[in-house]
């Protein structure tokens, strides 16, 4: 009996014992702590210190104090830490308790901000998701696991998008965006890295190719044997020295010696009109054939120049882009170049490393290897067709851990910068994705999605979701590819109408379950899916609808009301001005100004006003479309 008793005794213990333990593994962080920074902070230091310092006060409702000696429990912060930070590369940190309390220290001129907001969205849960919509868990204290000791260094050293929330100052600290392109971001905040004169495009205007048009023609390249503006001859050597002095002249104006990194975009016109002199010829020739050999020769002499005239923190960078994309043989990159490769011509529905983009990889690979600082400029909206759905969500991630394993230094994804005149689809959930891929390629993904589609769409989010993966399944137009540069609306396999009608279901229940900004929201996304079902005659868009026409109508009157003026980029439309029979019986493909005058609308506009008198014609089509569709 009295071994029973023990043995019970015993059990009891351990299991007291147990939540003790437990205890012990964390500690708690509450408005008793204070944010210890050094006696002689750094602006970065006291910007890092006093952001902590904000937010925490905000989650507990309580002042937190900012001290310059230690006094009881503390997060210190910068060189008041003892978090050793010897080994970690540029821009990374080191967050570690030591002793109970809580060292957080970075490297170079980001890392410590980054840490920051870091410790912020790990600990307490604070999340910025768009520019008007941050996530911060009100409690009277945190936990920190005792063990912490977190070693981060950044997957890439420039990372840019430019959606909307990405152009917010606090959004791109929260969620790593490093470039000074869309945003400012002060020295003591980590500071950006910048491009000077020009983002992209920059040749023609740097080698003044329309100025000596006349003057100078052989300054100008031979392209279809006639000399052309367009470019300019890359073998000349005026040309050359032209092009240099233009770039010493943006150096000497808006060089910073104490940024991380400034860069001098020399980068090829966006047209098709290479020069073909003999000399451009012979010169790609004895480089394997390819074009960029010429380019690439023209921007080593350009940065050996900048190099020897001591600008130490500058890179020079060009294009690896459409007649560019293939490296050359024989000659290497400069180590102060950048070769941004683009992905213009991918599809967008498989990763890079799949078989239907292997020329994009195999060129990725092949400069990865020659190329020091290599970037990327990746799509992630449909240019052609931005009102469509554009379900790529299923390959930012993979595509992103593609580049950072290829070596990749730098990644921009150019999304719809026009979202301001054309926003109908799911702008913020992209860019958010984007920017979480950028700060970690091999993150909790899906989490991710989660948490922005519960404060975005609200408690309906699971019908959002369900949305979302049905796009991304369907992802690839009839033959199962899709790419924004020459595809058409069809961004998806054709879809069943029980498919149709259940996606249409989890629209309608997700804005049952939402408040009022939160319906605006879906609403303003559901206009893509909206505009996807009336090009392919789906829904209540289906020729079997008697009420075709006024739902497409409803569509129009729905764009203008969101604030959409751009159907297709570069192209500013007077929506107003459309002719309503196009409106109402062509599909939205054709909704432009003139279009009642093109042929093919012409036809959609007679057929549609003829079932529309006719209800059993009507019916007999809307049957023959059904069979077509199933």
């Amino acid at each position: 009996m009295k071994k029973i008793v023990c043995a019970v005794l015993i059990v009891c213990l351990l299991l007291c014992a147990a939540p003790m333990a437990l205890a012990k593994e964390k500690i708690s962080v509450d408005a008793s702590w204070s944010v210890l920074v050094p006696a002689s902070p750094t602006s970065y230091e006291s910007f890092t210190a006093e952001k902590l310092r904000s937010t925490l006060s905000e989650v507990f409702g309580a002042d937190v104090r900012t001290v310059t000696e230690a006094s009881g429990n503390y997060i210190a912060v910068g060189s008041a830490s003892s978090a050793d930070v010897s080994g970690v590369a540029d821009n990374g940190y080191r967050i570690k308790v030591i002793d109970g309390n809580i060292h957080i220290n970075g490297t170079a001129q980001r890392g410590l901000q980054i840490a920051a907001y870091r410790f912020l969205e790990e600990f307490c849960g604070r999340k910025v998701y768009t520019s008007t919509i941050t996530v911060l868990p009100k409690a009277e204290r945190i936990r920190i696991p005792a063990s912490t000791d977190i070693v981060y260094e950044p997957y890439f050293e420039y990372t840019e998008t430019d959606w909307r929330s990405p152009h917010d100052l606090e959004y791109s600290l929260a969620n790593g965006l490093t470039s000074g392109s869309n945003r400012f971001i002060p020295a003591e905040m980590g500071g950006a890295v910048c491009y000077l004169g020009g983002f992209c495009h920059t040749i023609g205007g740097l080698c003044e190719t329309e100025t000596y048009a006349e003057s100078h023609p052989e300054y100008l390249a031979l392209h279809n044997g006639e000399r052309t503006a367009e470019q300019p001859c890359l073998m000349n050597p005026d040309v050359l020295e032209i092009c240099t002095n233009n770039v010493l002249k943006i150096l000497e104006e808006e060089h910073d010696p104490s940024a991380p990194l400034q860069i001098v975009s020399v980068t090829q016109n966006d047209n098709q009109e290479y020069c073909e002199c003999e000399a451009c010829k012979a010169f790609e020739a004895a480089h394997g054939g390819a074009r960029s050999a010429t380019m690439l020769n023209f921007v080593n002499q350009i940065a050996d120049v900048v190099k020897e005239k001591g600008y130490d923190n500058v890179a020079i960078d060009t294009f690896a882009y459409q007649y560019t994309q293939t490296p050359p043989e024989g000659i290497v990159p400069r180590d102060n170049v950048i070769v941004r490769l683009c992905s213009i011509f991918c599809c967008m529905a498989h990763p890079y490393d799949e078989a239907c983009n292997s020329s994009f990889y195999n060129d990725l690979q092949t400069w990865s290897k020659i190329c020091g600082r290599l970037y990327i400029w990746d799509y992630a909206t449909h240019y052609l067709h931005p009102c469509t759905v554009m379900p790529n969500f299923g390959v930012i991630q993979r595509n992103m851990q593609i580049f950072y394993e290829n070596n990749v230094k730098g990644v921009f994804v150019e999304g719809n910068y026009f979202i301001d005149n054309c926003d109908t689809e799911f702008g913020e959930l992209r860019a958010y994705m984007i920017s979480k891929c950028m700060q970690d390629p091999y993150c909790d993904l899906s989490s991710e999605v989660n948490g922005f589609l519960k404060a975005y769409y609200g408690k309906g989010w699971p019908m959002m979701r369900n949305v979302i993966d049905t796009f991304t399944r369907s992802a690839g137009s009839f033959d199962g590819h899709m790419t924004f540069l020459y595809s058409s609306w069809g961004t998806m396999r054709p879809i069943l109408s029980a498919t149709v009608a259940q996606i249409d279901l989890d629209f309608w229940l997700a804005k049952q379950l939402a408040n009022e900004e939160q319906r605006a929201n879906i609403e303003r996304s559901e206009l893509c899916w909206r505009w996807w079902k009336a090009n392919a005659a789906k829904g209540e868009f289906s020729h079997l609808n008697l009420r075709r026409a006024d739902n497409q109508e409803q569509l129009y009157h729905d764009l203008l009301d969101a604030g959409v003026t751009i159907l297709q980029e570069f192209t500013y439309e007077d929506l107003t001005a459309i002719d309503r029979d196009v409106i109402r019986y062509a599909p939205p493909d054709f909704w432009h100004v003139g279009a009642e005058d093109d042929a093919e609308a012409q036809g959609f506009i007679k057929v549609n006003k003829l079932v529309e008198k006719f209800p059993p014609v009507l019916a007999v089509y809307g049957y023959i479309y059904y069979l077509q569709n199933m």
